[in-house]
């Protein structure tokens, strides 16, 4: 388990709790379904839905979504998972808009919550009478870890809204570090379970739930890898 080094900030619970729920209300009613992609690693319906959820939509505002959600599906290119990242992120196009700052908090918060659902995942799982002893710790070891992730993701979410002052090479770099070790207590967690030999159902149902948070935290974490200084 890798030890945090970096000195955490001092905002209270209360600063982060209005920023997670901020981030993810209020979702744009203009969604992936909207305009259609170029490129077979990113998905979209067809165009006669477009068509038919944009007909109603001033021409002004239909540019404008179009450039954000143009914007969302150029960023997830740089990403580890671009159909994932396209997916989660284009609901919150006109949120974003074309601001990196704001691409990186939502998807900062995103990570957080598919690691919560991990976490809630993981924790049902343990609570199972059919466990062997074994599996017992390997499953206890994985919610620690995935406990202490969330606890790293919500000091980067934090972090986010000290970038304005003057350490933010500091906070870029204390959330790069925080998100990174995120990554591998969760593969930590997914090496466990094949070398303790857990059983086949425990050993996939934690390793999806798990492998969905990977993912989004390393899409965010690209984002946050090309935030300038």
């Amino acid at each position: 388990m890798e030890t945090n080094t970096f000195a955490r900030p001092s905002s209270h619970h209360a600063v982060l709790t209005f920023i997670f729920f901020t981030l993810l209300t209020n979702i744009p009613s203009i969604t992936s379904a909207t305009i259609t992609c170029s490129t077979s690693t990113i998905s979209t319906n067809s165009t006669q839905t477009i068509k038919e959820n944009t007909a109603s939509i001033p021409s002004n505002n239909y540019s404008s979504a179009r450039t954000f959600i143009t914007y969302i599906k150029t960023s997830c290119y740089s990403t580890t998972y671009p159909s994932i990242c396209y997916q989660n992120l284009s609901p919150y196009a006109s949120k974003i808009q074309a601001d990196p700052i704001k691409l990186c908090n939502i998807s900062l918060s995103l990570a957080l919550k598919a690691t919560h659902t991990a976490s809630s995942t993981i924790s049902k799982i343990l609570k199972s009478n059919n466990l062997t002893h074994i599996a017992k710790e390997v499953i206890h070891d994985c919610l620690y870890n995935v406990e202490t992730s969330i606890g790293q993701l919500r000091d980067s979410l934090v972090a986010m809204v000290h970038l304005d002052g003057i350490d933010r090479k500091f906070q870029i770099s204390n959330i790069k570090t925080w998100m990174s070790s995120s990554i591998t207590n969760d593969q930590t967690c997914s090496d466990e379970l094949d070398e303790m030999n857990v059983n086949a159902t425990v050993r996939d149902k934690t390793r999806k739930s798990i492998l969905k948070a990977t993912r989004v935290n390393s899409n965010a974490l690209s984002f946050i890898n090309h935030l300038i200084y």
